[in-house]
């Protein structure tokens, strides 16, 4: 027979676990509904600025130092890609993220999307000893959500701005373009001479050594 001690111990374990995932579940439903139902779309560069500034903000954490009686703070990192064909490095953006049509609304896409991701990134680098899935994860979702709609990124705040040039800015814009192209071909151009006169020196004194 199964000691009732153990029995009322396991009734325990489960009552707990079953009220961990009700507390997960009621804090996954708050951050579904704290965003409103007509998100806007979401551009490259808006992902561009949006996943680095909620990583710095939330991405920070103490531990303690190795061999140092003391507790130092860690900043985690941002990911960093270098597209094919170029040598720069740029700031890490998911393609998923991204949402120009359709329903910028669901899930797998847009602003859900990018915050439910980066909570998740933040998340693993603060505690990597709890499941993905978890409260504190949701909590986390939580607080960038309502931090997103503080800043205004949903009303446009990341969007870059357009600057409306007159005709006559635009005009004398192309103006100090072309001139700027001129002095640099001229530059080139004098330093070209340089280097044709002194190879033709050279090439008379060989000639002349025949």
């Amino acid at each position: 027979m199964v000691d009732v001690k153990t029995f009322i111990a396991n009734i325990d374990s489960k009552m707990a676990t079953m009220d961990k995932e009700i507390r997960k579940r009621k804090k996954y439903k708050e951050c579904n509904n704290t965003l409103p139902d007509n998100l806007p779309y979401l551009t490259k560069e808006e992902c561009k600025k949006a996943y680095p500034l909620l990583v710095r903000k939330f991405g920070r954490k103490q531990i303690r130092h190795s061999y140092r009686d003391e507790w130092v703070k860690r900043k985690m990192g941002i990911r960093k890609v270098r597209p094919m064909g170029k040598k720069t490095y740029e700031t890490y953006v998911r393609k998923c993220w991204i949402c120009l049509s359709g329903s910028p609304n669901e899930l797998s896409k847009g602003w859900r999307r990018l915050i439910h991701d980066v909570s998740h990134m933040v998340h693993r680098w603060l505690r990597p000893n709890l499941p993905d899935h978890c409260y504190q994860q949701a909590e986390l979702e939580l607080d960038m959500i309502k931090y997103v709609q503080f800043k205004g990124w949903l009303e446009g705040s990341l969007k870059p701005k357009v600057i409306v040039l007159t005709k006559d800015e635009q005009l004398v814009k192309k103006i100090n373009h072309l001139q700027t192209l001129i002095n640099k071909w001229q530059k080139k151009q004098k330093i070209a001479i340089t280097f044709i006169r002194k190879y033709n020196k050279k090439l008379k004194y060989y000639q002349n050594k025949k």
